[in-house]
């Protein structure tokens, strides 16, 4: 067991002996890897989160007169998919802006 323990430091010492001009090019290879991979990680994050951003800004639940405040019932109308993406195209929106403004008027 010793001869084969001492054999493997033997190979491991004449191969980093082997490696050691080439370190510096190997490294500064690994961590520009590293730097690049990690910024392709946020602009792909940051990409995905702006999309998901616009995609919840096209849900027009926010400003129906038929959308209440309760979590209990959300949408008079179409409770089911009020406030979620299946509710992007609502044929039953109507804008709670006209009402608002028609009640403040008087």
């Amino acid at each position: 067991m010793d001869q084969v323990m001492q054999l493997a430091f033997v190979l491991l010492a004449k191969f980093v002996v082997w490696v050691r001009p080439f370190l510096p090019t190997i490294c500064f290879v690994f961590v520009w890897g590293v730097i690049l991979l990690t910024t392709y990680n946020l602009v792909t994050g940051l990409r995905k989160g702006i999309d998901n951003v616009r995609q919840m800004h096209r849900i027009p639940c926010a400003g129906c007169q038929y959308a209440t405040n309760s979590y209990h019932l959300k949408c008079s109308i179409r409770p089911s998919v009020a406030f979620s993406e299946q509710a992007i195209g609502c044929q039953d929106f109507e804008s709670g802006i006209l009402q608002d403004l028609s009640s403040k008027a008087y």
